[in-house]
């Protein structure tokens, strides 16, 4: 364990994913270098591969990436770090507003990459 942070309140709530743990610490996986949100929805790592961070910063700063998936990089409460769901409604919602935009247009108001828009 890298922080302050309480080991066994840590490993409950990532083994819950529990969403009122949501972005008050953040799971660095050893094996695969990637860190993620407690409320991820990959398959739980060995708790043996694993080290607790209190920021998304400090993971990154010692070498881990983030998961594509939970975005635990974005600011909590931001459309990224609701999911594609949220995203894709705004996407909807913006082209009805301004139907003449393009994609990259689109994608650059969402800052969203064309790519995963077209997901």
């Amino acid at each position: 364990m890298k922080t302050a942070l309480d080991l066994h309140s840590c490993e409950q709530a990532r083994q819950s994913r529990d969403p009122r743990f949501d972005g008050r610490f953040f799971v660095a996986v050893k094996t695969t270098g990637i860190y993620c949100r407690n409320v991820c929805k990959v398959k739980l790592p060995l708790a043996k591969n694993i080290d607790f961070y209190t920021s998304a910063a400090a993971a990154q700063a010692q070498g881990f990436r983030p998961c594509l998936r939970c975005r635990p990089e974005s600011t909590p409460g931001s459309f990224a770090w609701q999911g594609t769901g949220t995203s894709v409604s705004r996407a909807v919602r913006l082209w009805y507003q301004n139907p003449a935009q393009t994609v990259s247009q689109l994608c650059a108001r969402l800052g969203l990459g064309e790519r995963h828009l077209h997901r």
